[in-house]
């Protein structure tokens, strides 16, 4: 997952103008502090890794939701036919359950 994506998820940043926060905004040690401290509990994020409660994030960017080989995904997920990008995954990562109704 791009580390850009975790960024704010869509808040205003804090100081420095307040101007709302895209998905190419963003730092990659940021984003690897937030993905340890939120996401890593479920997801693993490396070639080969195991699922978890989460799938392994590997190669996410790119691919069609619902289609880690292995992980049992709600029917929401597997059909709702998104491709994550740095859009998409902003998006879904501020509201998941909006997001994906049914997740």
């Amino acid at each position: 997952v791009g580390t850009s994506a975790f960024r704010g998820m869509g808040k205003k940043e804090k100081g420095g103008g307040g101007g709302a926060v895209s998905p190419d905004s963003g730092s990659s040690d940021a984003g690897a502090k937030l993905f340890k401290a939120k996401c890593a509990t479920c997801h693993t994020a490396n070639d080969g890794g195991p699922n978890k409660q989460g799938p392994n994030l590997w190669g996410v960017m790119g691919r069609q939701s619902g289609q880690v080989a292995g992980f049992k995904y709600t029917a929401a997920n597997v059909n709702s036919g998104i491709i994550w990008s740095n859009q998409t995954m902003f998006d879904y990562l501020a509201n998941p359950k909006k997001y994906i109704k049914g997740t």
